[in-house]
This record gives structure tokens, sequence and C-alpha cells, in this order.
């Protein structure tokens, strides 16, 4: 197996090269065994952007978080931007936040980013501690999303509509809109092209 490394603010490799369910789930595990020896009663935010198979990598991640006893959060939302998960981690007192997104890079790569408790990024002492024991194998038995969200340790939520009132709460809604100005936005079919 091929060593996994951070860069800045996550790990992000070309999908179906390096960035496989097998490796995501490496990495999930990781950050559960940190999780379980960093926080007493862990949880996480987890969801994703609108990269290709980025809710079937967010489920694994969620799997594999759920089967090592950490309750997660997962975004109902089919699709979120990073913003929704930092926000949903503070506001959900989680231990960390891990959203699927490979940022800016080109549309053939996806990632995976963890988000401390306070909603940014983890420090790096915390990234090389979850690098420091990424398994070069993993056999996991998973259950379903399903199943985990029978057994109350994977919970859906709504990042999306948290975010948007939170937004509305924090600015002067009426005074931009009666302001005059005509806006133009292109999200490009980034997360924000929802919002």
């Amino acid at each position: 197996m091929n060593k996994i490394k951070f860069g800045t603010d996550g790990w992000r490799a070309i999908i179906a090269d390096d960035y496989t369910v097998e490796n995501v789930k490496r990495v999930a595990y990781a950050t559960a065994l940190w999780l379980n020896k960093a926080f007493e009663n862990p949880s996480a935010v987890v969801g994703c952007d609108p990269r290709f198979a980025g809710p079937m990598f967010a489920d694994v991640t969620a799997c594999v978080l759920a089967s090592q006893g950490v309750k997660v959060y997962r975004a109902s939302n089919s699709f979120i931007s990073t913003p929704m998960i930092s926000l949903g981690t503070v506001r959900k007192q989680a231990s960390a936040g891990i959203i699927i997104t490979a940022s800016h890079n080109p549309p053939s790569y996806n990632g995976y980013k963890i988000k401390a408790f306070y909603g940014g990024p983890a420090t790096p002492d915390d990234i090389e501690a979850v690098e420091s024991i990424i398994p070069d194998t993993i056999d996991l038995q998973l259950k379903s999303v399903k199943d985990y969200e029978k057994e109350g340790l994977i919970e859906f939520i709504d990042l999306e509509d948290m975010y948007v009132e939170h937004a509305e709460k924090s600015f002067d809604i009426p005074a931009i809109r009666d302001s005059g100005l005509v806006w133009a936005y292109d999200a490009m079919y980034g997360a924000g092209q929802k919002t």
C-alpha cells in the first residue's frame, strides 16, 4: 500500500488511482483511533462536496467511524460546503469535522479534510498523529449506514439550513436587498451552487 500523506489542510489524490474506498477507509480508521484517544465520547460531523462519488466516500467514512464507536453527524444534504462542516462541528460540539473535498484541485481529485472541534483546520500535530497511525492495509467488516443509524451511531442533520440561518442572522439582509446593488454569482459547480 502507498503511504498516505496530508498536505495543506488535507489529503488529496486522484479518484480511482490513490483516492479509493480502501484508502478512505484507512484514513477514516486512523481518524477514529485518534478521536478515541484524544476525546472522551468522540463525535464527528461528516459531509461531502459535489465531486464524483462524494456521498459514497462520506458514507464509507461515517461507517468506519461508527464501527469504532465514534458518534457521527452525517450531513443529510447531497453535498455541502466546507464552512457548513465547520459550523456544524461547533454547533454540535463535535470532536472533529470531516469534509470529503479536494477544494481547488482539478475535478479528477477528491480529498479528506479534518476540521478541529473549534471548526478550523486541525493542527499540524493532530494531522501528524492521524497520519502516523494510518494502517498499510485494512480489513473492516462494516454494517450499512442504516444499521448504524438504528444503533444511534449515525444521525443525519441538515447543515445547509443551519448555515443559511446562521448567515441570515450574521448579516443585515434587508440592507443588502435594498442597497440597489446588482450581484452576479457563478458557483462553477461548486458546493455553493444551491445557496
